[in-house]
């Protein structure tokens, strides 16, 4: 099985929420409540096994696990925020089993809004719950010098 991190580079002036310094947004596209794992924890999660029985951390990386999308739910995804928004949707392939130190995770400083996605009244309906955690992305068009590139690399290392 496939599953893949979906997200959108937007104009920023393209949200009403006007709170972010940057030309660009980037909204990560994840799945929040999903009821069930798409697959056996086992199978999504390296070493599931041996991570503790019980706690909040074990439900924190089992919920962070369950923000990836299957290729149906991407495909809807694509369809509606071009219907809906004209936003396009880059998606990223992930390996399996996830190394709990690589699934995704929101830092709240970073995460200037969120957006959520609907099926009421609207005429493309999504099969599961999708939010975007909307944080600052720089457009590097707009890097003039080597320096400001170095910078803006070291940034993104540091997220």
């Amino acid at each position: 099985m496939t599953l893949y991190h979906a997200f959108s580079l937007i104009d920023s002036s393209r949200l009403l929420s006007g709170q972010n310094p940057e030309t660009f947004v980037k909204v990560d596209w994840v799945c929040y409540l999903r009821d069930e794992p798409l697959t056996s924890y086992d199978r999504l999660i390296e070493n599931f096994h041996d991570l503790p029985q019980t706690g909040k951390e074990k439900i924190w990386i089992q919920r962070r696990a369950n923000y990836l999308l299957s290729p149906d739910e991407v495909e809807e995804l694509k369809l509606y925020l071009e219907k809906q928004y004209a936003f396009a949707v880059e998606v990223e392939a992930v390996e399996l089993p996830l190394k709990v130190e690589k699934i995704p995770q929101f830092n709240e400083k970073d995460v200037t809004g969120t957006i959520i996605l609907r099926d009421r009244d609207e005429p493309f309906p999504l099969s599961v719950g999708i939010i975007g955690m909307v944080s600052g992305h720089r457009d590097l068009v707009n890097i003039q010098t080597v320096g400001e590139l170095l910078g803006e690399i070291d940034r993104r290392n540091q997220k």
